[in-house]
């Protein structure tokens, strides 16, 4: 199968899944990651999906699927454990001209949801194509290794400090190269073990002739409450 990778801006947008089991469940908390507003169709649900309805964090329809439900959708997911079922509802999707994805049966699918490794705003995505979901879980248990937790709170602090320099000097051409240099730095290293001098310090290094000491230093204290917090 050959795809095309995108990140779909799905924030308040209203997304359909089809299914309130296990796999159902997963794909609701995905798309709510992604600030989506769902809806969920089933019979039955697990406790957690059952607990976002009765908070009013998904919208609920406790019956069978309807090739109508899909309207106005901007995704659809297919999550039953009945084949026809879940080929009825990537029908009526594609017949609409909305994407649809299908658990575990990617000749259904107009996306496939890749295996993901996120780190804060980082987010790593890897598929095989539908060929391999074993080898999509190998490789991301490999980069989950590689690129720890730390990751999370390196890049919330990049993002402040580049809104900032953009801030102060929009399109000015040193800022690509001041941009690499603290990339390859050893920021990250200290954020991973929470020395804050040592953070300051660096930024001071790479940034100092454009940001001042207290500005760096305001950026590192957000950057750790955020952390902390």
């Amino acid at each position: 199968m050959k795809t095309y990778p995108v990140f779909a801006v799905i924030e308040n947008q209203t997304c359909l899944v089809v299914g309130g089991g296990a796999v159902g469940e997963r794909k609701v908390q995905d798309l709510l990651a992604a600030g989506a507003r769902v809806s969920v169709v089933s019979r039955v649900l697990t406790p957690a999906l059952a607990d976002l309805a009765s908070r009013g964090k998904i919208v609920y329809l406790a019956e069978d699927f309807d090739e109508t439900q899909v309207a106005g959708m901007a995704l659809v997911m297919a999550a039953t454990d009945d084949p026809e079922v879940n080929s009825k509802v990537s029908a009526a999707a594609k017949q609409r001209g909305i994407w649809v994805n299908v658990a575990d049966d990617p000749e259904h699918c107009t996306f496939i949801v890749p295996a993901q490794v996120k780190r804060g705003d980082l987010t790593l995505a890897i598929s095989t194509g539908g060929a391999s979901p074993a080898l999509a879980r190998r490789v991301r248990e490999e980069l989950q290794e590689h690129f720890g937790p730390e990751y999370g709170p390196y890049l919330d602090l990049l993002r402040r400090v580049r809104t900032r320099l953009l801030t102060e000097r929009r399109a000015h051409p040193d800022n690509a190269g001041l941009f690499h240099r603290l990339v390859r730095s050893p920021l990250k290293d200290a954020v991973a073990v929470g020395d804050r001098a040592r953070v300051l310090k660096v930024l001071h290094e790479v940034m100092g002739e454009v940001l001042s000491q207290p500005v760096l230093g305001e950026l590192v204290s957000q950057a750790f409450r955020e952390t902390e917090g």
